[in-house]
């Protein structure tokens, strides 16, 4: 238990050291991605999460005295923890949202780490193309920095939008296929 309470001490002491504007950004993103996860009409890898955690809610714990005890013994199926009702409420709503909001912000932050990587590699590629495309490529990265800049993207789109850009100059058949894989992945 003390282990427990020194890592949440630790926790947030890191959280009350970290830069106020980098810690808003990342709470803008959480709360982001939370609304497009809630409100979309297919449910990507994060709600599939939420669902899961909701269904091991309901299977591990249960309301009733009777109905834990006698699940306990094999009697019946269900639940073997007892909680109060109110409890059980809160856990079976809560918990499943923030396992669909923790998921949907780790699989964004994933995501992000791998098309920075994809853009690292695609803006090598391009200095190896002729001056013409090179210099067209530059013109519609300025427009999409002057976009960001009046505020028409955000700067999660604007990240997207630019590795897009650069993986249309350098094309292949490997990129084809990991478009289709994140764009499933992405849901």
């Amino acid at each position: 238990m003390d282990k427990i309470i020194d890592h949440i001490s630790a926790l947030i002491r890191e959280i009350k050291d970290m830069d106020r504007v980098k810690l808003a950004q990342e709470l803008k993103e959480i709360v982001y991605h939370t609304k497009k996860q809630l409100f979309s009409q297919i449910p990507g890898v994060s709600a599939i999460a939420g669902i899961l955690v909701g269904s091991w809610v309901g299977g591990t714990f249960t309301n009733s005295p009777v109905r834990g005890f006698l699940s306990s013994w094999g009697l019946m199926k269900g639940g073997t923890h007892v909680v109060s009702t109110t409890t059980y409420r809160f856990i079976s709503v809560v918990l499943p949202i923030l396992a669909m909001v923790l998921t949907a912000y780790l699989v964004q932050k994933a995501m992000k780490t791998y098309r920075e990587k994809q853009l690292e590699k695609s803006r090598a590629y391009v200095s190896l193309l002729k001056e013409e495309v090179r210099s067209e490529l530059q013109a519609k990265v300025s427009i999409l920095d002057m976009a960001k800049e009046a505020g028409l993207i955000s700067e999660s789109e604007h990240r997207t939008k630019m590795a897009n850009l650069y993986q249309s100059y350098v094309r292949s058949d490997r990129a084809r296929i990991e478009d289709i894989l994140i764009s499933k992945l992405e849901g």
